[in-house]
């Protein structure tokens, strides 16, 4: 018995109930969904045809069937990506998550799986994709980002009904990355005036802004000379700098959140360097760049990190145990000088910083006001105890300094040893 199905693909020769051989020797197997038969090929192996029909079956009967049979990864990675985009045109999603959506996409998914079939990629080929990228010497972090993109890509296809279930779901907890949060890294003193005498002219201006106003990279780049009030003594974070892509370059867009639009207070010392630097620049325009290139175009973010903090650091001996100082770091730094220095409170840090939320500050800076608060008692209980008391004139140590206790010794006319030695006898 011989049977053509509906699209007219050849004819097939039925080898039992549902399963028919067809003229390039692969198995079909047949089901029924919504009152029609379906077919779908399944390779060379009977048993394996067998089992695949009992599979589609069942899907079915339970409604979970995929709804688009031929349809290949790449082709919803393009649907996919069309949907974000527009998302980010009307201000739904930030541009900047797009593109780290497309770094993990041209980077890591769609060399290996773009051609499939997307109801063919199965967890295991997750997994398999994920040791990948981990034997390419990726981070864990760089792994968890790749996993998220995926999982993303492959729950529009389960919503739209192209395949009935989402692989990323079944990885089991050992498969999944689990990036370890690197500890942050605040700079000491001694190192911030290594740091900066070791950074190429052309770049101190930029380190020394980013050390002192704790601006994102992507902020700091994207600054124009508008944004900068050195009479006033602000800096106006307006908007960050897109990553540069073959299709369309740098430029100024919406901050990270709504709270990263800031005011951010301007040292006098900065100040007057960047109105030096302005007053030195072939482009100083109001709608230049305050950091770019001798062209007046702006400076990309890898070429940041490399030449200008990797090379300093360096040059100045902050790389600790094969750990590069990273450009956050200076973000931390500021955040340090605020909390244990300038003793702000925490609604204070976070607007500066411009975090979304007071919440996101005190997870991430929890251990600096803690440190912070902990030392101020500290040196409140040591000022008045008769320990610091001792290094005093008598009469300000009684009165001010000493606790009753101690002024009673001093009450008798004991000298300020013969009261200490008193007193811890004791």
């Amino acid at each position: 018995m011989t049977m053509r199905d509906g699209g007219g693909a050849g004819r097939r020769i039925r080898v039992e109930r549902g399963i028919y051989r067809q003229p390039n020797g692969k198995y079909a197997v047949c089901f029924m969904l919504d009152g029609k038969p379906r077919f779908r090929t399944v390779g060379y192996d009977l048993e394996s045809a067998r089992g695949q029909r009992r599979m589609f079956v069942d899907a079915a009967r339970w409604g979970v069937i995929a709804a688009a049979p031929r349809l290949r990864f790449d082709t919803v990675v393009e649907w996919w990506v069309g949907r974000f985009a527009h998302k980010v045109a009307s201000g739904q999603r930030r541009e900047r998550t797009l593109e780290l959506h497309r770094y993990h996409l041209d980077r890591h998914l769609l060399p290996l799986l773009g051609p499939r079939l997307i109801r063919q990629i199965t967890t295991a080929d997750v997994a398999e994709l994920l040791d990948g990228v981990r034997e390419r010497g990726c981070s864990e972090k760089t792994v968890a980002g790749a996993l998220a993109t995926l999982a993303s890509v492959m729950g529009f296809a389960v919503r739209n009904g192209w395949i009935a279930d989402n692989p990323v779901t079944r990885l089991e907890r050992h498969e999944r990355p689990h990036p370890s949060g690197r500890q942050q890294r605040v700079l000491g003193r001694e190192e911030i005036a290594r740091l900066l005498a070791a950074c190429l002219p052309a770049y101190r201006a930029l380190i020394a802004t980013a050390l002192y106003t704790g601006m994102r990279m992507s902020e700091l780049l994207g600054l124009i000379w508008d944004d900068v009030d050195c009479g006033r003594g602000a800096v106006h974070v307006r908007a960050q700098l897109s990553r540069a892509r073959s299709d369309a370059p740098a430029r100024r867009v919406a901050p990270k959140t709504p709270s990263s639009l800031r005011q951010i207070p301007l040292a006098p010392q900065l100040a007057a360097i960047l109105r030096e630097r302005r007053s030195a620049a072939t482009w100083g325009a109001a709608g230049d760049w305050v950091f770019g290139t001798r062209n007046g175009t702006p400076l990309s973010q890898r070429n940041v990190q490399r030449s200008a903090l990797t090379r300093a650091a360096r040059n100045a001996g902050l790389d600790h145990e094969g750990s590069t100082l990273r450009f956050h770091d200076l973000r931390h730094t500021f955040a340090s000088h605020l909390i244990i220095d300038l003793q702000l409170d925490v609604v204070q840090v976070s607007r500066i910083l411009g975090h979304a939320s007071v919440s996101t500050t005190l997870d991430i800076y929890t251990h600096l006001f803690d440190e912070a608060r902990h030392s101020a008692d500290v040196r409140a209980r040591m000022a008045h105890s008769a320990f610091a008391g001792l290094l005093m004139p008598d009469d300000e140590r009684t009165v001010i300094l000493l606790p009753p206790a101690t002024q009673h010794y001093a009450s008798q006319g004991l000298s300020a040893r013969e009261r200490a030695a008193t007193r811890w006898a004791t």
